[in-house]
């Protein structure tokens, strides 16, 4: 199949790729429809260059995930400047600094915050982890331009017809099925596999954050998180869960996946080097 080809038989999976990784970097509305557009014409740039480089070594799904990511980054150090620890997170450890990108990069809060700063150092309790926070320099972001005539506007559409309650319902229902059929999966998986997926989906960390923070060769990785989300993908269609309904239900309001992140625990304590897991 010629780039071109493959770039239109792709399209959904294209758009779903690029939907999920604005959604794990919390880019919505127009910024997110902006982006879109932006990876469409990067994809097709140059003759479609870049599909040009898929060499099959991956799926096309990880590929364009790893392209999108890439993008999503380098719009990002345009827009707002590269980031960079602070000496202060760098003075306190590698907690510190995995604390201050989560708050101060990706702006979380500190108690989504906790269980990912555990994972890195399970010593630390909360009063530790907030009182490092209280610690780390404040950033102010660097300004950007904004369209005066879409300040303040938004557009409300309601839900009309008989059927909305039955499709709430149903999508409630999955969200619950899923949620059992991941936690299942991941149970059973161990506690170093547990950890990577958490960090990855859970905290939407890349994985050179990954490499770093559990001391890990990062080329490997990509070959693990493709087995690992094949693993996830299998749980869900053993469970009568088929790909295009998860693909539905992300993104509504309805969605209510609880993968036993926002506790910590889906996540197993993690000692610096040397730790047997």
């Amino acid at each position: 199949m010629n780039p071109g080809d493959l770039f239109r038989a792709n399209l959904p999976l294209i758009d779903r790729t690029i939907d999920r990784v604005c959604r794990r970097s919390r880019l919505f509305g127009p910024d997110a429809e902006d982006f879109a557009s932006e990876v469409r014409i990067a994809l097709m740039a140059d003759d479609y260059a870049v599909l040009r480089k898929w060499e099959q070594r991956s799926s096309l799904a990880t590929f364009l995930t790893v392209v999108v990511q890439r993008m999503l980054a380098d719009r990002r150090v345009r827009a707002y400047g590269r980031w960079h620890t602070s000496a202060e997170a760098q003075r306190l450890g590698d907690a510190a600094v995995v604390l201050e990108r989560l708050l101060r990069r990706d702006r979380r809060t500190v108690e989504e915050a906790i269980p990912l700063v555990r994972a890195i150092d399970p010593s630390l309790t909360r009063a530790d982890i907030e009182a490092m926070a209280r610690r780390l320099p404040d950033r102010v972001d660097r300004p950007r331009p904004v369209d005066v005539e879409d300040v303040g506007e938004h557009v409300f559409v309601a839900d009309d017809g008989a059927d909305v309650g039955a499709i709430v319902h149903e999508r409630q229902r999955l969200s619950a099925a899923a949620s059992r059929a991941i936690r299942q999966a991941m149970e059973e998986m161990d506690p170093e596999d547990r950890t990577i997926l958490h960090f990855h989906y859970g905290a939407s960390m890349t994985l050179a954050d990954i490499s770093r923070a559990l001391r890990l060769p990062q080329r490997p990785l990509y070959r693990r998180i493709e087995r690992l989300h094949e693993t996830l993908r299998k749980a869900l269609i053993r469970s009568g869960i088929q790909e295009d309904a998860i693909a539905d239900l992300i993104g509504t309001p309805e969605n209510e996946m609880d993968f036993g992140w926002k506790n910590g625990s889906a996540i197993p304590s993690l000692e610096k080097k040397g730790t047997e897991f």
